[in-house]
């Protein structure tokens, strides 16, 4: 695809969102439990709300979007909205160590009412941005749906290029969990909002324009269908059809996402326990934490490479979509099949399984992800009536949030003394490992057959 100038504007945005969100759950539970002296089960608890309630936030700015206020708005809106928490969170860091020793759920104390706040700008602001950038996407494009898939997949990219690079510059600047610099990493996150914003109303008006050369996000996505149509008229059959492929797409990406989070989750504590955190024939050692930063890595290496060949494929549009979603889906089957065999290490209570595994079985997840998160994107902007667009997408983030809490209590069975006192959904006891991966190769195996026996009936949908 040619790499146009409206789609190198919304990359670099997209960096820029990148690095302060995925920065700050870089450094949020560190924080906590050090800055304000939380435990860490509410630390967890509170960071993984927060990513649950970012995309939840998603639905409500796709809702605006759509029927009340232009999106060019809403971005600048989101924008300003994570830049004011930042800089609220980089304030009350700068304090002298608040060492909030005690909590209550019926009470908060001011350094936990300064975080909720800021937490509550940024998640309002993230669910501004994201959804209405998506939209942006799918209206510079709309004449090309060819481009719509081309562009969610480069914008994945610029999200991970985002997270690693945000890693580097914030492990850089704070440390080793340095309490005197958080407020310089807060503030670094605040900055790159600030480029983003910046770059976004220099070259909005000149460059995010769609075929037509008329300026989009000027408008709420009801009144462009409303130039066509009457807007209040009830949904086509076609366009009946259409959500209805939605939805099944919804609920395998939810699917999906589960036991691609479980394993983003429990791996850095596998890691920790069970790997040997050293390189054959390479003269230093990787921490565990590094970990998890492999998995962004290859997204960003291998993103270029799945974008240029299914660009190059012929075929009906539909049914290739379709043959990602499952390739994304057997991509994840095999990487818990990699998975297994370090399980099994543990299980025989080896304690220095190589990193190798570790680190083939992260890159293989990141190729799962490229398969299955730009085309869900895609797949919704290109079937959702023009009225519902933004709503959509929004919905599709909403599916990512489920993922979020469903991987959260998948997780707890991480095999461990408290776990194996409970069963999975009161039926499956999981007291090794190779128990806990193996639950996740069925579910996949289930997943695929399903979308492999539906395949027809989904594309028939979306013709």
């Amino acid at each position: 695809m040619k790499y146009d100038k409206s789609l190198i504007v919304l990359f670099i945005i997209q960096i820029c969102e990148g690095f302060s969100f995925y920065g700050l759950g870089a450094i949020l539970t560190l924080f906590m439990t050090q800055f304000l002296n939380l435990s860490l089960s509410f630390a967890f608890l509170v960071y993984g709300t927060y990513f649950g309630l970012v995309y939840i936030a998603t639905l409500f700015g796709g809702y605006l979007s759509d029927k009340y206020i232009r999106s060019r708005c809403l971005i600048n809106a989101g924008i300003i909205l994570m830049g004011l928490g930042f800089i609220v969170l980089s304030y009350f860091a700068s304090w002298a160590n608040p060492l909030v020793q005690t909590h209550s759920y019926f009470y908060f104390n001011t350094p936990e009412i300064m975080l909720i706040i800021s937490l509550m700008s940024i998640i309002l602001g993230e669910g501004l941005l994201r959804v209405n950038i998506s939209s942006t996407v799918k209206q510079v494009y709309e004449d090309n749906e060819k481009k719509v898939e081309s562009a969610f997949t480069l914008l994945i990219m610029a999200l991970n290029i985002g997270a690693v690079s945000s890693a580097i510059i914030l492990g850089l600047t704070i440390g080793e969990g340095n309490l005197s610099l958080y407020k310089y990493g807060f503030l670094i996150l605040a900055v790159s909002l600030f480029i983003g914003i910046i770059i976004y109303n220099l070259f909005r008006n000149k460059y995010l324009v769609n075929s037509k050369g008329e300026i989009v996000g000027i408008k709420p996505s009801i009144k462009l269908e409303s130039v066509m149509d009457n807007a209040e008229e009830k949904l086509t059959k076609q366009e009946r059809n259409h959500v209805k492929a939605i939805i099944i797409i919804l609920s395998i990406s939810l699917i999906f996402f589960i036991g691609f989070e479980v394993i983003d989750s429990s791996l850095m504590f596998f890691a920790k326990d069970y790997v040997a955190n050293t390189i054959p024939f390479v003269p230093f050692r990787i921490s565990p934490e590094i970990i998890k930063f492999i998995e962004p890595f290859g997204v960003i290496i291998f993103s270029p490479f799945i974008l240029t060949y299914f660009n190059l494929k012929d075929g009906d549009e539909n049914e290739s979509l379709i043959f990602r979603i499952m390739l994304g889906i057997i991509v994840l089957l095999v990487t818990y099949a990699v998975f297994f065999i370090p399980c099994m290490m543990a299980d025989n209570n080896m304690t220095d399984v190589s990193i190798i595994f570790i680190i083939i079985m992260e890159l293989i997840r990141s190729t799962s992800e490229i398969l299955i998160l730009p085309i869900g994107l895609s797949i919704v902007s290109k079937l959702s009536p023009a009225k519902y667009l933004s709503r959509l997408l929004g919905l599709f983030y909403c599916s990512l949030a489920g993922a979020y809490v469903v991987s959260g209590y998948m997780a707890g069975f991480y095999p461990n003394a408290e776990s194996m006192a409970h069963k999975l959904f009161g039926l499956i006891q999981i007291n090794d490992f190779k128990i806990f991966a193996s639950v996740f190769i069925v579910m996949y195996l289930t997943l695929f057959t399903a979308t492999y026996i539906s395949r027809n009936k989904i594309r028939d949908l979306m013709e």
